[in-house]
């Protein structure tokens, strides 16, 4: 009975140990990465596993098959890519420039390294045979101007805004999708050029002084705010800033907006990376929310933004009614909210990283005057109220 069990048991590993292998294609392909810490690298792996059954049937036909060449050609289409340009992407809780190289799958090679596969049983693993392409802008594009990680976020709602508004903030924030800024000040205004209708903006309700008016460009301090936002939680010296005259909920939180207004009003900072600075702009019109970040040489310090304080505030105003003939007869309807005034702080801290230890802090103040609710109403309505011309 022993004798018998020994034979079995060395029956049983010898037919083991000459199974042929399941085969198995295996693409694998090494991108450059910037600004992750350990790895120079990503590795990608995409596989297509044949099922032991059907790998048997193939080496006894010692071919490749039809359906194996559909199978291998449409695991090719689902590699070949063209290449992209590089660009900070968030991976493993951090940002880093992935270099997307392009890809073209070698069939006749594949085929070839395939057809030995299937007539050597002990072997089951295919590499895909490729050419990679790297793109225009490679990391090396960064590594060179010392720009390596994010620096700053910026981030602001248009939730509510018009379709001309919207417009407007299209095409300003493209200004700052992929772009690069290389100097000692950066400015708002030279950034995105001309605001006007040759460059694709459209009449919408502008800011100026006291008063809202319909004007080319409405809605571009959406995207003003929204970087300088990125560039105060960047910790870049302000040089020039004006907040809003009165508070709007387009930039809540209060107390981090930016106006400008071409010429006479722009955005500026003091670039002190001693390096480039780097945006990418999304935008995302089903949630209303912009981002800008900015990418740059790694600071010393890591700068912590607090929450905004509001030091006064006043109430809102009487409403104020503007006589428009489109209306009926003592129809109104709300051009405008009002706002309460305020007088807001936030303070802006660089703390050491390690021990959390403060190095510096500011304070930004804004003031903002109060503002009434704003009513169309119709030219034959008894109002005793001042009627002016001010709308948003």
């Amino acid at each position: 009975m022993t004798f018998r069990l020994l034979v079995l048991a060395v029956t049983v590993a010898c037919s083991t140990a000459f199974a042929a292998k399941p085969i198995s294609l295996v693409f694998s392909a090494k991108l450059p990465v910037l600004g992750l810490g350990l790895d120079d690298h990503l590795t990608v792996v995409r596989r297509l596993e044949i099922p032991q059954e059907r790998s048997d049937q193939l080496r006894r036909a010692r071919r490749i098959t039809p359906s194996l060449r559909a199978d291998l050609e449409r695991f090719a289409r689902g590699i070949d890519r063209a290449p992209a340009d590089t660009r900070f992407e968030a991976l493993k809780n951090r940002w880093g420039a992935v270099q997307r190289d392009g890809w073209t799958v070698d069939l006749a090679a594949t085929e070839t390294a395939l057809l030995e596969v299937l007539q050597d049983a002990s072997r089951g693993q295919v590499n895909v045979v490729y050419t990679s392409t790297p793109p225009t802008r490679t990391v090396e594009f960064f590594r060179k101007r010392g720009i390596m990680t994010l620096l700053g976020e910026g981030v602001s709602s248009y939730a509510g805004s018009s379709a001309a508004r919207v417009t407007n903030i299209h095409v300003g924030a493209r200004n700052f999708q992929d772009r690069l800024f290389e100097g000692e000040v950066f400015s708002f205004n030279r950034m995105v050029g001309n605001i006007n209708a040759r460059a694709g903006y459209v009449a919408g309700i502008v800011i100026s002084g006291d008063s809202t008016a319909s004007g080319v460009g409405g809605g571009i301090c959406q995207v003003s705010t929204t970087v300088f936002r990125s560039l105060f939680a960047a910790g870049l010296p302000i040089k020039e800033r004006k907040n809003h005259s009165y508070q709007i909920h387009y930039y809540h939180p209060t107390g981090l907006d930016a106006t400008i207004y071409q010429p006479t009003v722009d955005l500026k900072f003091t670039n002190d990376t001693q390096g480039a600075l780097w945006f990418q702009t999304e935008w995302d019109d089903r949630r209303a929310r912009l981002v800008v970040r900015t990418f740059g040489k790694p600071r010393r310090e890591r700068v912590v933004i607090g929450d905004p304080v509001i030091l006064s505030s006043t109430p809102v105003p009487p409403n104020r009614f503007v006589t428009d003939a489109r209306l009926a007869p003592g129809q109104t309807r709300l051009l405008e909210g009002g706002a309460r005034g305020a007088v807001v702080q936030v303070t802006r801290r660089f703390e050491d990283p390690a021990s959390g230890q403060l190095i510096r802090s500011e304070t930004l103040r804004s003031n903002y005057r109060p503002w009434p609710n704003t009513y169309a109403i119709g030219p034959a309505s008894d109002s005793s109220a001042r009627v002016s011309s001010s709308a948003r």
